[in-house]
């Protein structure tokens, strides 16, 4: 829980239920919006320097095998 859910039940309490719904529909819309900024801003850096996003997939798969390696670990552990 975080400020928007406190605005929501503060709407939702001073306005009643339609007015919490807006306000959770407002919360939810501006998330969409501040979603799609930062991929088109991150679209636009990987864009203009490809090395680092040829770095980031490395970055992304190398997580993706330690998570991997990782399980492989834990399940080794419990037994």
């Amino acid at each position: 829980p975080g400020p928007a859910m406190l605005y929501a039940a503060a709407r939702t309490l001073a306005g009643g239920r339609r007015a919490g719904l807006m306000a959770s529909l407002g919360l939810h819309l501006g998330g969409y919006v501040h979603v799609i900024a930062a991929a088109a801003g991150l679209a636009l850096l990987f864009h203009a320097v490809p090395p680092l996003f040829t770095a980031m997939k490395l970055a992304g798969s190398a997580y993706l095998v330690w998570l991997g390696l990782s399980l492989f670990r834990d399940r080794n552990t419990t037994r």
